[in-house]
């Protein structure tokens, strides 16, 4: 079996928060997977990372119809547990999904002081043409949960982006998290199990993703307990698999030299946030038209691409009325 994440950064093995889940899950079953750090989403079944390649050559998208193969074949992160344990982990993970989930995918993707700066995380780790198009769709995903839980469009205003119960169901269940915690190596003692596989994707991306308005990240920071134990995680599980790109490597050498470090930092800091002030400006209609500008560059660049690698091909014959013809992969999509 072989899994495809994105690649990591700031000492992490992946900088997505799915990705981190179904790698930590990996590590605390055991499970025997040979993981490819430079997937490309395209080429998984629903546009998104992380996918697995089962040893049948089947594909299989999303973390929990990852978890449940890797369950089928008895690589379980839950087995050291006993059964009521296990009942209220699965409870824990449905809290988390309520409580943390939303706030935490809008910061992200969302929020339109942050969203340039993960677009552009995201498209550092994707392959030409698809960098143009595979990070819309967590954008399509984010709209479609503001929309059902605070009745709001990504495209709307700023100021109708009401996110203020959603910010406070996120604080409280990190301060939940925290207490349940306590001074424990995992959250229910010193055996991990799926729950801190969770944890550990959200609070991981959420503690080194530094954004321009990342009020969640302050709240996480003032929980020592938390901080420490992402820290542990890491360190226990992913020393190997931590990246740092040049770049990041730089920066945080140049920080921690004092007086240089600065000049440096503000200079970096106007490209990535794309100046925060002028972003405030950014209206509905200027917001559209950079979509539809990229949607129509993207999909030039993917047919063009498509004509180059022979997926798409004309067709001499003009009688049958089609004018492409279309190579589809063969590969078992079956659940």
């Amino acid at each position: 079996m072989e899994l495809y994440v994105y690649r990591g950064e700031w000492g992490l093995p992946t900088i997505d928060y799915d990705c981190a889940r179904v790698l930590a899950y990996l590590k605390f079953s055991e499970a025997k997977v040979t993981v490819n750090f430079n997937g490309n989403p395209f080429s998984s079944p629903d546009g998104m990372l992380p996918y697995l390649v089962t040893d049948t050559g089947r594909k299989i998208a999303g973390y929990t119809k990852i978890v449940e193969h890797l369950q089928s074949r008895g690589c379980d992160a839950n087995a050291q547990l006993e059964t009521q344990n296990f009942i209220v982990i699965n409870g824990c993970i449905q809290y988390v999904f309520e409580n943390l989930y939303p706030y935490f995918l809008y910061s992200l993707w969302g929020d339109p002081k942050n969203v340039d700066t993960t677009r552009m995380l995201y498209a550092k780790r994707i392959p030409i043409p698809f960098n143009f198009y595979c990070p819309r769709k967590y954008v399509l995903k984010t709209n479609e949960l503001t929309r059902s839980l605070a009745g709001f469009c990504l495209e709307d205003s700023i100021e109708l982006h009401d996110v203020a119960d959603m910010l406070l169901s996120a604080k409280k269940c990190i301060n939940w998290v925290a207490e349940k915690l306590g001074d424990n190596q995992f959250l229910f003692g010193d055996t991990p199990s799926e729950i801190d596989a969770v944890l550990y994707g959200y609070f991981s991306v959420l503690l080194k993703l530094t954004l321009p308005n990342n009020a969640l990240q302050n709240h996480l920071k003032q929980c020592t307990k938390l901080v420490r134990y992402v820290d542990r995680i890491t360190t226990i599980y992913f020393a190997k698999e931590g990246f740092h790109s040049p770049a990041s490597s730089s920066t945080s050498s140049s920080s921690s030299n004092g007086t240089s470090s600065k000049p440096k930092e503000e200079s970096n800091a106007k490209p990535t946030q794309h100046d925060g002030t002028q972003k405030d400006e950014d209206t509905p209609y200027e917001r559209k038209k950079r979509y539809v500008v990229s949607g129509i560059f993207a999909t030039i660049a993917m047919v063009s691409y498509a004509f180059m690698s022979g997926i798409l091909s004309l067709s001499d014959d003009h009688g049958g009325g089609g004018f492409f013809q279309y190579d589809e992969p063969e590969y078992d999509d079956e659940d």
